[in-house]
């Protein structure tokens, strides 16, 4: 029996250390926990759960395969960012600029992304249940076979955005952009 507990405290230890940041470039990431400063860096797989990144000038980053859990990217700079199988659950990134990043299959579960901007942004088969949309710009997005159940879309701006395929807040099927 305490076999069995020691087992399952040692798998579950690096999930109590939220404040533990791993990435496979460190000096990449020494430099954006130093400076909040990474544009262009290589943070792909990196663990960043519940790191403290408001305002973060991440532009053009490598985040494929992050592990973002709850951090805070609010206001943060992210156009261009590389952001596929990113998984954001619960991530704030409330005003944050994500202009033409690639969030494809990213876990946005639960995340806030109230007044962010996504214009151009591709997001593929994104999973986006109950996300907070409140007024984001989607202008021009890709998303197509996103998962939108319970996402709040209230004013979003969702102008020439690829729907195709999309599951909607509704549950409905959407044909937006379907030729």
């Amino acid at each position: 029996m305490k076999f069995k507990i020691l087992a399952v405290a040692f798998l579950l230890a690096p999930l109590c250390f939220p404040s533990s940041l791993r990435a496979q470039n460190a000096e990449h990431l020494e430099q954006l926990q130093e400076t909040n400063k990474c544009p262009k860096c290589d943070l792909k797989g990196a663990s960043l759960m519940n790191a403290k990144l408001e305002g973060a000038i991440l532009t053009e980053a490598a985040l494929d395969r992050a592990n973002l859990f709850g951090a805070n990217l609010s206001q943060a700079k992210l156009n261009g960012a590389n952001l596929t199988n990113a998984y954001l659950t619960r991530t704030n990134l409330t005003s944050a600029d994500l202009t033409n990043g690639n969030l494809t299959e990213a876990n946005l579960f639960d995340a806030n992304l109230t007044n962010a901007n996504l214009t151009g942004a591709r997001l593929n088969n994104a999973y986006l249940s109950r996300a907070d949309l409140r007024g984001s710009n989607l202008r021009n997005a890709d998303l197509r076979g996103a998962y939108l159940i319970e996402a709040n879309l209230t004013d979003a701006n969702l102008q020439g955005a690829n729907l195709c395929g999309a599951i909607m807040p509704n549950g409905r099927q959407s044909r937006q952009g379907c030729n």
